[in-house]
């Protein structure tokens, strides 16, 4: 009797243990509500599963279900298991840690997400951040793939050939979605720092600047032409472009120009798109310029040439007005070549040093000198009283009306085939008339 009952309690044992052996590993089988329904319920489900859960899972040869135990195990160690269908993206020269230690669950889960890619946490970012403490968070400003948390639009996941898991190297990689700069690339001029690595100037992923840059524009530019800040440093006029918040790139591109010295446009363009209007600064006035020269039918010629530069420096002077060399910044001072340095770049200085010549200036009458009857001794006449630095409407630059103090003074300059008058108000009307010295061809 008790060996029926325990030959029939091993049949049952065994008929059991077989049912729960030949367990459906299909997706339908081991995914449904009741079981393991939650780890496919994701919107971004792992393809293997579709394939059946045992490309991955086997059982260890225990019934199963057992609560608290693990009846099934990997078909073989992750990462082997995972490069059974994907390539193994490890042979670059730079390698990320999680994947060079083989631990692709500490970025992806194994069955489903709401992340491309099986990502453990969306956005992508997060997943990063697990790991990488970024100071983004304090910053103004933001690259906007770190803003999205798009991580992967700059860096590989896995191995690049590039430092920092870059997907390739800057400018190019840099240039990918700056479609402006890449053509800037191309200019004729190229700025070092732009040509050889953007973040020489920018922060790839945030910034306290505008513009994602490290410092503010002008202590950027100065971190390498420490010469100009020396100069800024030792001057008693600074240019107001420099000053204004945009400092440098006001007149530079910081990447690349058509133009020498990466100006934004050729020099006269350049300096007239700002002097189109009159600017007080205190006491004085600058004078709105290109109203001058569009009103004027001569031009100073240092301006047609080499424009505003020949005569100003566009940066900082200790010269009034921002020039290159020692001019008089009032109505007077000592008639020596010191005193007029900067005109004499170009005049011969004989124009105030002879006082009979038939060749140091055509300002004369027969050969005495007119400009030297002007400009002599320790109260010589500036050059601004009777003519204008930059255009007029008469010959020789010479002014319609000159400032004596408050009085706006006419000079009623008339010019002749060889020489001119003047009628200003300081004298009566004087006349002056060049002559030609023919040489003595009997001596």
């Amino acid at each position: 009797m008790w060996n029926k009952i325990g030959l029939i309690l091993i049949i049952l044992f065994a008929t059991f243990f077989k049912a729960n052996c030949q367990i459906d590993t299909s997706k339908n089988g081991c995914a449904n509500i009741a079981c393991h329904g939650n780890l496919i319920s994701q919107d971004v489900v792992h393809d293997a599963i579709k394939r059946g859960c045992d490309k991955c899972h086997q059982s260890n040869g225990q019934p199963h279900p057992q609560k608290n135990v693990q009846t099934f195990t990997l078909v073989t160690n992750i990462p082997a298991l995972c490069y059974k269908c994907h390539d193994e993206n490890n042979t670059g020269r730079v390698v990320h840690s999680p994947v060079q230690k083989g631990n692709c669950l500490a970025c992806h889960t194994p069955h489903s997400s709401p992340e491309s890619y099986l990502l453990k946490i969306n956005p992508t970012g997060e997943v990063c951040a697990q790991c990488h403490k970024l100071e983004s968070a304090q910053k103004r400003f933001k690259h906007d793939p770190v803003a999205k948390g798009d991580c992967a639009k700059c860096h590989e996941p896995h191995t690049s050939e590039f430092d920092k898991l870059l997907i390739k190297e800057p400018p190019a990689l840099c240039t990918k979605c700056h479609k402006p700069q890449a053509e800037e690339l191309k200019m004729p001029n190229v700025h070092p720092p732009f040509q050889n690595n953007c973040l020489n100037c920018h922060n790839q992923h945030s910034s306290n600047e505008e513009k994602l840059l490290d410092l503010t524009t002008q202590n950027l530019c100065v971190s390498c032409h420490d010469d100009m800040q020396k100069k800024i440093d030792k001057s008693t006029t600074v240019h107001g472009a420099i000053t204004d918040k945009r400092s440098c790139i006001n007149c530079h591109s910081p990447h690349a120009s058509n133009e020498k010295r990466f100006l934004i446009k050729d020099v006269k363009t350049l300096c007239l798109s700002c002097h189109d209007r009159t600017y007080t600064t205190g006491p004085r006035k600058v004078a709105n310029i290109s109203q001058i020269l569009q009103k004027s039918k001569n031009i100073h010629g240092a301006i047609e040439k080499v424009g505003c530069v020949g005569c100003h420096d566009p940066h900082a002077s200790s010269n009034p007005f921002l020039l290159n060399k020692a001019f008089p910044s009032g109505s007077y001072a000592p008639a020596s070549k010191e005193s007029f340095a900067l005109c004499f770049n170009c005049h011969k200085s004989e124009l105030i040093e002879k006082q009979v010549t038939t060749t140091a200036t055509g300002f004369r009458n027969g050969d005495k000198n007119l400009h030297f009857v002007h400009i002599n001794g320790e109260k010589g006449r500036s050059c601004v009283i009777c003519h204008n630095p930059h255009g007029s409407n008469n010959d020789h630059l010479i002014n319609d009306k000159t400032q004596f103090g408050t009085w706006e003074m006419p000079l009623k300059y008339q010019s002749t085939e060889n020489g001119g008058s003047c009628a200003p108000g300081c004298h009566a009307e004087r006349k002056y008339e060049r002559v030609t010295v023919i040489p003595d061809t009997k001596k």
